[in-house]
């Protein structure tokens, strides 16, 4: 039986963690052949409302829980990218507090383990289930974001945005690629991607079930230009690297 550690990043989700936890918690007392669920990561990314007291709380019942604090707000990257480091699982799944994703999901992903080191949810492919879309406007600058992405950084996926995601946390991840994770916000997903294809990683997209869910956190403006300023740097940097001819990422 294989152990997966759970990464949450969140800021300022008193509202939404309570039912998601409770959801997890009961998802993962259920009696799987090949994967267990060992420990749930909730890193609160310097929240102002009650985002760490909900999760202290839930600890009381279930000991698999752990709490990671930022002392300040440093984005989702920085978020993950802690999980990441404290994750003792053979594979981690990130997932976004919202519950966007329905948990159960994550045996979709599960079933292409053998085929990749990252599973990526997708809500773009045609076997996608969208229970509940984005405003029109917010549709339209994801699908924006991503052909700009795919066509500065020759990414061949449709979303690389989706806040669902399972990783293989072997020793080779942990040595060749964690110690490189650099993007704090919200490309944090384009960085990890990137840097394991360019290790010869194998990255694959799976369609998911997703709904949209109310209170966002990305400000659809200014963060979409933030991402695309975030991803011409990272082009930047690793074509440098490339240049150079550096082992490191």
């Amino acid at each position: 039986m294989q152990t997966i550690s759970v990464v949450i990043p969140a800021y300022n989700e008193e509202g939404r963690l309570p039912k998601t936890l409770a959801a997890l918690q009961k998802y993962s007392q259920r009696s799987e052949a090949t994967w267990s669920i060992t420990e749930v990561f909730v890193v609160d990314d310097g929240s102002k409302d009650q985002t760490s007291s909900i999760v202290k709380k839930a600890q009381a019942t279930w000991a698999n829980l752990r709490l990671l604090e930022l002392n300040t707000n440093q984005g989702k990257g920085a978020a993950v990218h802690e999980g990441l480091r404290q994750a003792s699982g053979e594979w981690v799944l990130i997932a976004d507090a919202d519950m966007a994703t329905p948990w159960e999901e994550l045996e979709k992903l599960w079933a292409v383990r053998d085929e990749c080191d990252l599973a990526m949810g997708s809500r773009a492919l045609p076997k996608s289930d969208i229970v509940v879309r984005q405003h029109w406007l917010r549709q339209s600058m994801g699908k924006s974001f991503n052909k700009i992405l795919r066509s500065i950084v020759g990414l061949p996926f449709r979303d690389t945005q989706c806040g669902f995601k399972l990783l293989k946390n072997s020793p080779f991840f942990r040595t060749e690629i964690l110690p490189y994770l650099q993007v704090a916000r919200f490309a944090w997903d384009v960085e990890l991607i990137l840097l394991l294809l360019r290790k010869k990683q194998r990255v694959l997209e799976v369609p998911i079930r997703w709904q949209h869910q109310e209170a966002s956190r990305v400000h659809i403006v200014r963060d979409s230009f933030e991402m695309l300023w975030t991803v011409l740097k990272l082009k930047v940097r690793l074509s440098t690297l490339s240049k150079t001819g550096s082992s490191s990422a």
